[in-house]
């Protein structure tokens, strides 16, 4: 009953390719702890894409992974930014620093994601060196990824209108580039999710429900990120007539970003349960397990703790960065901590993120809690700090919204604002 070993020949080895010695399945491997992941092609034949080795199936889980990462941290930021964009900030650097810098960072991450996607689905069954870029429409993913990947690209345009650089440029550049590029970038995002909602075979509301399709989670991914881009492009047609609603951008802003951040964290559920297609590529969710799984052994079962703990990780960077935005402003309130002081705070934060990237990348490694000690121990020690780090990060940045930047209010009424306010990370208190 036990699996057969790496490189083990099973009956039924397929054929070769003519010229390559190496048959298209030379044998029967164990991918993943037990598994078996096959690739088809998009009218489920087996073909020259199919793929049984550690190597490749490592490769998959590691592309996937980042796409999954990027658009939750992208989202997320996103989250935060549309929230900040609430408040009347006295100050425009305040406004870059809160709204601007994390919509950018986001419209970055949307695009690196983008890009990933796109590397996955261009690579998909080639054997060999990888590729970059290669125009390849016909490939499963490659159209929806790609139709992403410019939308992002776009959406950056922009994000960076609001920056000093462009301050002295036309109104109506500014304007285009402010609202124009998000409406085709908006657009570029409906389109892609128009080929995830197809690609998921969820076009089709009634027949999902029927079906009882609509229980599946590709099918709450897909439409998540078409509401997502649906409202983006209601809140950028908004923008053109009134930028600063509160309803019809920064509230449409935010519920969009919120269906993102619900598509995105889906698919790092999917990645979980080592559905590395995720919504786009569903030719290679196809894994068969090697043994019933009534044997004990759960197969593709998503740990709700580990699953947990990488969001951990991902809210853990874009706190940070938020709180890096916050450090390297100079508020009154704290203008006995600026020099050397202000400096180290600025530091500080950007180690945080410095940290929680790394925390990311021991995300992509470890699946589940080593099974070897003192290994399993060591990563609750991590998981315990990143919790507290969390919670001290999120405190900090509570108390310079509420008390920094109620510091430049009193200061533009002619108010007396108190110098001797504990500065908001405890290591300078």
């Amino acid at each position: 009953d036990d699996p057969p070993q790496s490189g083990a020949r099973v009956e039924g080895d397929g054929p070769t390719r003519a010229g390559d010695s190496t048959p298209l399945v030379s044998s029967m491997q164990t991918v993943g702890g037990g598994m078996v992941a096959f690739e088809f092609s998009s009218e489920g034949v087996i073909g020259d894409d199919m793929v049984l080795d550690d190597d490749r199936w490592r490769w998959r889980h590691t592309v996937s992974y980042w796409v999954c990462v990027c658009y939750i941290l992208g989202s997320m930021l996103f989250v935060a930014g549309s929230a900040f964009w609430y408040k009347h900030y006295v100050h425009e650097s305040r406004q870059r620093a809160l709204v601007v810098y994390p919509f950018l960072l986001g419209s970055i991450l949307f695009t690196v994601g983008g890009y990933l996607g796109m590397f996955q689905a261009i690579n998909l069954g080639r054997r060999g060196a990888s590729k970059l870029w290669e125009w390849s429409p016909e490939k499963d993913g490659f159209l929806g990824y790609w139709f992403y990947f410019v939308g992002a690209l776009v959406f950056n345009v922009s994000c960076i209108e609001p920056l000093e650089l462009f301050a002295d440029w036309p109104d109506w550049l500014k304007r285009e580039m402010a609202w124009g590029a998000a409406e085709v970038g908006s657009l570029c995002f409906i389109a892609g999710a128009f080929v995830e909602v197809r690609t998921t075979n969820s076009l089709n509301v009634f027949e999902a429900v029927e079906s009882g399709r609509w229980r599946k989670l590709p099918f709450w991914l897909s439409w998540n990120n078409l509401f997502g881009g649906c409202l983006f492009f209601t809140a950028a047609m908004a923008g053109r007539w009134d930028p600063t609603s509160p309803g019809w951008v920064y509230t449409t802003y935010l519920i969009g970003s919120v269906n993102f951040f619900i598509a995105s964290s889906i698919m790092l559920w999917l990645w979980k349960e080592e559905q590395y297609g995720l919504g786009f590529i569903p030719s290679i969710n196809r894994i068969v397990p090697l043994r019933p799984a009534s044997e004990g052994k759960g197969y593709r079962q998503v740990s709700l703790w580990h699953f947990a703990f990488i969001q951990v990780y991902i809210t853990l960077t874009g706190a940070s960065f938020i709180d890096f935005c916050f450090a390297t402003q100079r508020f009154s309130v704290y203008e006995q901590y600026h020099g050397f002081a202000h400096f180290h705070e600025a530091v500080a934060s950007l180690m945080g993120v410095f940290l929680a990237v790394g925390l990311l990348f021991m995300g992509s490694v470890l699946h589940t809690t080593p099974r070897i000690h003192p290994f399993d121990k060591l990563l609750y020690w991590v998981q315990v700090y990143v919790a507290v780090k969390l919670i001290q990060i999120l405190i900090s940045i509570e108390e310079y919204y509420t008390v920094a930047l109620s510091s430049d209010e009193k200061e533009a009424a002619g108010l007396p604002v108190a110098g001797g306010c504990t500065y908001p990370n405890s290591t300078l208190a």
